[in-house]
């Protein structure tokens, strides 16, 4: 199905009484605004307003265009939990074999819409995403009173993610997270810092006890040296698939390898050291250790970065209800949307936005035609 199809079937919440507009008519207006650069529901329903003609004509409206409250209205009432099931099926329809992918997890604070009536809680939503494929694949919001630990098993809960390799920063070094991940049939690849303290005490003094790491039958070891722009970066990476050092066989038992990588950057003569340690719970290979450690960092520049640059997340104010969560579905949408289209070629995204706002046939191609799968 093309995107059309596939969210025409998501439940309308409001009385039919008077209702002028379609919701998936609704939907497809915001996304066009989204993806001519505009932030807000005033800014999108003026331009849907200086567009009435056009989307007259596109999607048969009998009603002009609705206003801003109306979009207020309407994102702060669809269900988001249904918006994100329709979501997911479209992304499995599109990602059809995530087998043997890298599913980054993290959670990114919105924090313009920080709620100053509750105890000025920022809102964070947890998203999921493919860095190799550039595919945001789901979320879910923090909600009040909980936390990245709490939310992360019902993200999971949502995804297929057999035979996928998941990876999560420190908070998501668990013992539920890494129980859902095993459920659900994945590995994990997990960081290992001060909040699992004596976990990480374990594994330092495990690559520690070794008089050489270098050439020792125990640990395999690979080294990487990039330089840009006068920096110098050298990683070094150390796998070893003996855990004996690990004490708490019951809590940790899913492990089955650990790993340590050190950072050295130099940049004007200046040499700063990090260390990093990692539970693994399947005997990996150290090229995918390499892979599901650096595609992790891609959720942060390839995914928050963007949405917070190009469609400029951070300074969403929309806080009415479920009003934050949907609009960062449709933001993923957009950004899924623009990711997929190769018919410019290698072209930067915000270029893409640029093509789109100039020429809305190329945004008509993106909804009313099927987007191929991915293997």
């Amino acid at each position: 199905m093309n995107l059309f199809e596939r969210f025409e079937v998501l439940e309308d919440p409001r009385d039919t009484r008077g209702k002028k507009y379609k919701l998936i008519d609704i939907l497809i207006m915001t996304i066009y605004g989204l993806l001519c650069g505009l932030k807000d529901y005033t800014n999108i329903a003026d331009f849907m307003k200086l567009k009435e003609d056009y989307f007259t004509k596109l999607l048969g409206l009998e009603n002009g265009t609705p206003s801003h409250d109306c979009l207020s209205d309407v994102f702060g009432a669809i269900d988001s939990k249904k918006f994100m099931e329709i979501f997911i099926e479209w992304t499995k329809e599109i990602v059809k074999n995530k087998t043997g992918k890298h599913i980054s997890i993290d959670g990114k604070a919105i924090k313009s819409a920080t709620d100053k009536i509750n105890n000025g809680n920022i809102p964070y939503i947890v998203s999921a995403f493919i860095g190799e494929i550039g595919l945001s694949i789901g979320q879910v919001k923090v909600e009040d009173k909980t936390n990245e630990i709490t939310a992360i098993p019902d993200l999971l809960d949502l995804l297929e993610l057999k035979g996928s390799i998941i990876t999560i920063d420190a908070i998501g070094t668990q013992e539920t997270i890494i129980n859902k991940i095993i459920e659900k049939k994945a590995h994990y690849v997990l960081k290992v810092k001060d909040n699992q303290r004596e976990l990480k005490k374990q594994i330092k003094n495990h690559f520690d006890s070794y008089n050489n790491l270098y050439g020792n039958k125990e640990i395999i070891h690979q080294k990487s040296i990039e330089k840009n722009h006068g920096r110098i970066e050298e990683r070094e990476y150390f796998l070893t698939y003996n855990v004996s050092s690990i004490k708490d066989k019951k809590k940790w038992e899913s492990v089955k390898a650990i790993a340590y990588v050190k950072v050295s950057r130099t940049e004007k003569d200046e040499t700063t050291i990090t260390k990093h340690y990692y539970i693994i719970d399947h005997k990996i290979d150290i090229k995918t250790l390499i892979e599901s450690i650096r595609d992790h960092w891609s959720i942060e520049c390839g995914l928050h970065w963007r949405l917070d640059v190009i469609f400029d997340e951070d300074h969403s104010r929309n806080r009415v209800n479920n009003s934050i969560n949907n609009l960062s579905i449709i933001r993923k949408i957009v950004f899924n949307l623009a990711s997929l289209d190769n018919s410019f070629g290698k072209v930067p995204l915000q270029r893409k936005l640029t093509r789109y706002m100039l020429d809305f046939s190329h945004i008509e191609k993106l909804i009313f035609e099927v987007i191929p799968s991915i293997s």
